[in-house]
């Protein structure tokens, strides 16, 4: 069974989640067995069969869903399309996505609860329900692929739409590749990439990070709190790897990503130089020529910060 697909795993605190990136080595599956473009595993059920509503947005996004009314649709389908235009001024990507990727179609999969998700959602998509929800890449390299996004509804909200989006869009837009061969530690389920993990600096903070940043704006009471109360020192956050927790993976990654973007422009913009060619280990050896230069400024601005 191939493994190979970029994923985010979403853990149930506000609009966080986890991600990893690599190059594309794989070839797709290409068979009526599975269940839809972008879909890895053989489907036991019809997915419309709990997902009975569709909706598709515009030629980029579209909801499968269990129960959402018409305004939430019409709601999530406002917020995507508002927040592919922030990203896309933010990057100035021109709307150019990075070679060999034809992910064209995301669509987010929605259950009613939670309690939903756990029930179905493992069995429709293969994936593990002791999450918030789960962004799936697929195989960008492949035409007939599709990106999914699976999660479901809390309160009035879809939970964390604005932050998964955001994965979408930077690994069409910003970092080459699918999932197994790129800047990560995780090897397990439902990829199982192989080991060891590539040597640190990771992309972790950066997609986690951004993907933060895009959803949240300069309105993110934890990541605020937590500056205040804590020191880290900006060379630290680059060394973010998937296992070291809330705080330091979302919360501090937010704050990295923020201060790259809105003081050191320009770096940004040459590590992406890289990232988006998939040249990782330029990336790397840039990240790490940073050293330890930007700490004291980093402090300063977090002292600084409302």
């Amino acid at each position: 069974m191939p493994k190979h697909v970029r994923r985010s795993l979403s853990v149930a605190v506000s609009f966080v989640g986890v991600s990893f990136f690599s190059a594309c080595t794989h070839s797709p599956p290409d068979s009526p067995d599975y269940a839809f473009p972008g879909d890895w595993r053989p489907a036991p059920a019809p997915i419309d069969s709990v997902l009975v509503n569709y909706h598709q947005c515009n030629e980029a996004w579209a909801i499968r869903h269990q129960s959402l009314s018409e305004q939430q649709v019409a709601d999530a389908c406002q917020l995507m399309a508002k927040n592919e235009t922030l990203f896309h001024q933010l990057f100035n990507t021109q709307r150019q996505p990075v070679a060999h990727d034809h992910n064209q179609f995301m669509v987010a999969n929605i259950y009613a609860s939670a309690e939903e998700y756990q029930r179905h959602a493992g069995k429709d998509f293969g994936i593990d329900t002791d999450n918030g929800g789960m962004y799936l890449e697929g195989y960008p390299d492949w035409h007939k692929n599709s990106a999914n996004f699976i999660a479901y509804q809390r309160g009035d909200t879809i939970w964390n739409l604005r932050h998964e989006m955001v994965h979408y869009l930077d690994g069409r837009f910003n970092v080459y590749g699918d999932f197994c061969a790129g800047l990560h530690n995780n090897h397990a389920a439902p990829e199982y990439c192989p080991q060891p993990a590539p040597l640190l600096p990771h992309l972790t903070w950066w997609t986690e990070g951004v993907a933060e940043y895009v959803a949240n704006g300069t309105h993110n009471p934890g990541a605020l709190a937590l500056a205040g109360r804590e020191q880290l020192p900006l060379s630290e956050v680059f060394n973010n790897t998937t296992e070291r927790g809330t705080d330091r993976v979302y919360r501090w990654g937010y704050l990295a990503v923020r201060f790259m973007i809105e003081q050191q422009p320009e770096k940004v913009e040459q590590m992406l130089s890289f990232t988006r060619k998939g040249d990782f280990a330029r990336y790397q050896a840039l990240v790490k020529g940073w050293g330890t230069s930007m700490d004291a400024e980093f402090a300063r601005w977090l002292s600084a910060l409302d």
